[in-house]
């Protein structure tokens, strides 16, 4: 079982009780993967969420029309979370991840979490205001990354 300690290296726990974090620390899993893995496909079912312990992974939007081209939008390094969207409706993944190099991480079942915040409303408000502010962020990053690709494959000034 992941310890309440490993639990409060990731922002995303932040304002939680060791009894809170006790209660995730229950649902997580650990597993290593090695360069060029896949965590999830953009497009598929979300159905966990990640945690990044050590490594480095890509976050990557295929635009499919009319460039069909892959953008690298962030790279989620240790402490950070990433597929967030086994928490959020419609649980569809809106972005790749590919691991740069042997990754370890943390994964939660979504579906597992969600139970656990209707049990416990204090714990899923702390922990979706915090993923809310990394969501607004990382939109951010996005929305720069994206622009300047398009533009490049426009050969666009924008």
């Amino acid at each position: 079982m992941i310890s309440i300690q490993i639990l409060k290296e990731f922002g995303l726990f932040k304002g939680l009780g060791n009894s809170e974090l006790s209660q995730i620390a229950k649902l997580c899993h650990e597993r290593s993967l090695d360069d060029g893995a896949s965590c999830f496909v953009q497009g598929n079912k979300a159905t966990e969420i990640h945690l990044c312990r050590s490594g480095k992974v890509n976050i990557v939007v295929k635009i499919h029309e009319p460039w069909g081209m892959e953008v690298m939008v962030h790279t989620a390094k240790a402490g950070e979370v990433f597929g967030w969207s086994a928490l959020v409706e419609p649980y569809i993944y809106t972005a790749s991840a590919r691991c740069d190099g042997k990754i370890e991480e943390i994964y939660i079942k979504g579906s597992e979490l969600i139970d656990l915040f209707e049990q416990s409303p204090h714990i899923g408000y702390n922990l979706m205001s915090n993923l809310s502010a990394g969501i607004s962020s990382r939109l951010t990053e996005t929305r720069e990354k994206l622009t300047k690709a398009i533009a490049a494959a426009s050969n666009k000034d924008w």
